[in-house]
């Protein structure tokens, strides 16, 4: 049976009622991007005792660390800032600061008991080639030295803005690179966005290597600011019948975990989140 969890504030905005409304779901996996105003790297150790803590009264596991380490990263060592207008959360920096983000990141998982940390796949500022296929399986050599000596893997999500935008990129780089410390964060929503012509063709490559995934939805919008609008799951453009098909006559161990991007028709998140909750839950049934 699949197991669904959802994103902390992809739930709610505040923490303890993101972790409430999950036990009104009956969601038992959270995955922790952000507490209050702190990406989850960012976090004092008193700080990571309380969530632990929220977490347990509440009986709630979490499944995955959703730190921010190497989005706004520069592949190479340049100490420009990257430009950030979305809500969404994330520290900034160099690779030595991105690395000092992902030990911590490690440490909170070892005390939250967390299976796995998310990674990105560096900033886009040139076209994927091969040569940059190397050059970051280079430079995700010392985080896997990191993610084995803390015994937990890293999973590489594909995001619209690194170079592995596409499902099939990032699992390309995954196999590539060959590790058991380094699995695939399948976004299968975030495919579509880049303009990856079919997210199910490279299916039996992403599935060698997948871990971890994420669920949202979208329709695209010529007339919205960005092109395209966020919406529950099952009225949007992803094709979420054919690949939970997929997942499941394969018996996909891991966690699916709901990912609004959007408010509800009241501005509220908690609204967006019970629809994308309840139209994955339909489409499963």
């Amino acid at each position: 049976m699949i197991r669904l969890g959802a994103i902390n504030d992809e739930l709610s905005p505040g923490f303890e009622r993101a972790l409430d409304l999950a036990v009104d779901l009956g969601i038992q996996e959270i995955e922790i991007h952000t507490v209050g105003r702190k990406v989850i790297e960012e976090l004092e150790l008193s700080e990571v005792r309380r969530v632990q803590q929220e977490l347990a009264q509440r009986q709630l596991r979490v499944c995955n660390i959703s730190s921010t380490i190497f989005l706004r990263c520069h592949l190479d060592d340049r100490d420009e800032e990257i430009p950030w207008r979305t809500p969404f959360r994330s520290i900034k920096g160099c690779y030595a600061d991105h690395l000092r983000g992902l030990e911590r990141a490690l440490e909170i998982a070892q005390i939250l008991q967390a299976p796995l940390v998310r990674i990105f796949g560096f900033w886009q500022d040139e076209p994927l080639s091969e040569a940059i296929y190397e050059r970051v399986a280079r430079r995700l050599a010392r985080p896997l030295e990191m993610a084995k000596l803390a015994g937990i893997p890293l999973v590489l999500e594909n995001c619209p803005h690194t170079y592995f935008d596409w499902g099939q990129r990032a699992a390309h780089l995954v196999e590539m690179i060959d590790s058991p410390w380094l699995r695939l964060l399948w976004d299968p929503c975030s495919g579509v966005r880049s303009g990856e012509p079919d997210v199910l063709a490279a299916y039996p490559q992403i599935s060698r290597r997948l871990a971890h995934i994420h669920a949202k939805d979208l329709r695209f919008d010529p007339a919205s600011k960005r092109g395209h609008v966020y919406v529950p799951i099952g009225q949007g453009q992803v094709d979420w019948r054919s690949i939970l098909a997929r997942l499941e006559a394969d018996g996909y161990p891991g966690v699916i975990c709901i990912e609004t991007h959007h408010l509800g028709p009241d501005g509220a998140k908690e609204s967006a989140a019970i629809a994308t909750f309840n139209g994955l839950k339909e489409i499963l049934s």
